[in-house]
C-alpha cells in the first residue's frame, strides 16, 4: 500500500510540475524601433534597458535607440564600429574596434566610446591585423578578445599597471577556452573545451557564467557546462541569447540558397531542450540577431532585408 501511494504521490508532482511548465508566447504584434529607410544592424541592449546600440549599414558608425521611443544619437561614424561591440556593465561605455584606410591599406584600433557623450578613448595602437571581438572583464576594468588567434587583453583605462585577470572564457581558433591564472605564480593556463566539436560561430554564456550555448557549421545549437560536461544538441540555430532568468534561450534559424539569405525567423526555447517555439513566423521578413531585454520583457532584432529594427514583447502563460 505505501509503494502505491509514494508512487501515486510521485505521478502527481510530475504532471503538476509539466502543468506549470512556463510556455512563452508573444504578446501584441512586433513593434518597429527605428524607421523606415533607417538600415541598422546587431542590435544590443543597455544594461539598463532603456537604449539599444546598433551598427549602420555594413557595420559603418555607431548608434544608440531610446527605448521605447526610438530618437536615435549617433556616436561614431567610423567604419566597423558596429561589428562585435560590446557595451561595459556599469553602461557608461561601448567597446569597438574602428578601421582606418591609407594608401589602400587598412588598419584596426580597439576604442570605447562614452555613451554620455560620445567622446572616444583609444585603447590600441593601429595595427594591420587585429582578429576578435572585444569583451569586458566583470569590473569593467579590463577587455579581452574573443574569436581570436592569441589571447591579448588591453587596460580601459590610463594606468599601464599589470592587472591579474580572473578566470575567463572565450574562442580561440573556433574552440572555447577556459582560461584560469594562478595568483601564486601569475602564470596563466589555458584549458580547451569541446575540442571534439565542429568550428564555434557564435555563443554566449549563461547570466551565471556556468554555461554556454554556441553554434557550430550548419547552424547546430549546442547547450554545455563551461568545463564541457553534460553537453545537449539543442536542434538547428545560430546567433543564441540567453534570457535574464538563465530558463530560456533565444536564436535565429535561417536559410540560404548558397548566396543570400532565403528565410529567417527568431525562436525560444528552454535550456532544457524543450518547448521551442517560433516567435516571428513570417515568411515575408527575415528577422535575425535576437537580443534579450535587461528585464526579460522584450526580444530586439533586426532584419536582413529592411534594416530596420523590431521589439516584440514576450510573456508565459
Amino acid at each position: 500500500m505505501t509503494n502505491k501511494v509514494g508512487l501515486l504521490i510521485s505521478l502527481i508532482l510530475l504532471c503538476s510540475s509539466n502543468i506549470l511548465a512556463k510556455q512563452i508566447e508573444t504578446r501584441g504584434d512586433p513593434v518597429a524601433l527605428s524607421s523606415p529607410g533607417e538600415y541598422f544592424m546587431g542590435p544590443k541592449w543597455s544594461p539598463s534597458g532603456d537604449q539599444v546600440a546598433v551598427g549602420g549599414a555594413s557595420y559603418t558608425g555607431l548608434y544608440l535607440l531610446d527605448f521605447p521611443s526610438g530618437s536615435v544619437q549617433q556616436i561614431s561614424n567610423d567604419y566597423s564600429a558596429g561589428y562585435g561591440f560590446a557595451w561595459s556593465h556599469d553602461g557608461s561605455r561601448i567597446a569597438s574596434k574602428i578601421s582606418h584606410f591609407s594608401k589602400m591599406r587598412r588598419s584596426h584600433t580597439l576604442v570605447s566610446f562614452n555613451v554620455s557623450d560620445g567622446s572616444m578613448t583609444t585603447l590600441s595602437s593601429p595595427r594591420a591585423r587585429m582578429s576578435g571581438t572585444p569583451v569586458w572583464t566583470d569590473d569593467d576594468s579590463q577587455l579581452y578578445l574573443t574569436f581570436v588567434e592569441q589571447f591579448e587583453s588591453f587596460n580601459t583605462d590610463d594606468s599601464k599597471q599589470e592587472v591579474a585577470l580572473p578566470a575567463l572564457n572565450y574562442i580561440k581558433d573556433g574552440r572555447f577556452q577556459n582560461r584560469s591564472n594562478q595568483q601564486s605564480t601569475g602564470i596563466s593556463s589555458e584549458t580547451t573545451q569541446f575540442s571534439d566539436q565542429d568550428h564555434i560561430y557564435s555563443y554566449a554564456l549563461s547570466p551565471d557564467g556556468s554555461q554556454v550555448v554556441y553554434s557550430t557549421a550548419g547552424q547546430n545549437l549546442w547547450l554545455a557546462k563551461v568545463d564541457g560536461a553534460d553537453r545537449m544538441s539543442l536542434g538547428r540555430g545560430s546567433a543564441p541569447a540567453w534570457s535574464p532568468d538563465g530558463e530560456w534561450i533565444t536564436f535565429m534559424l535561417t536559410f540560404d540558397d548558397g548566396h543570400s539569405i532565403t528565410a529567417s525567423d527568431i525562436y525560444a526555447i528552454q535550456v532544457d531542450g524543450s518547448s521551442r517555439t517560433n516567435l516571428t513566423e513570417t515568411p515575408e521578413i527575415f528577422e535575425m540577431n535576437p537580443q534579450w531585454s535587461p528585464d526579460g520583457a522584450w526580444i530586439v532584432y533586426d532584419t536582413d532585408q529592411r534594416g530596420q529594427l523590431f521589439i516584440q514583447q514576450v510573456g508565459w502563460r
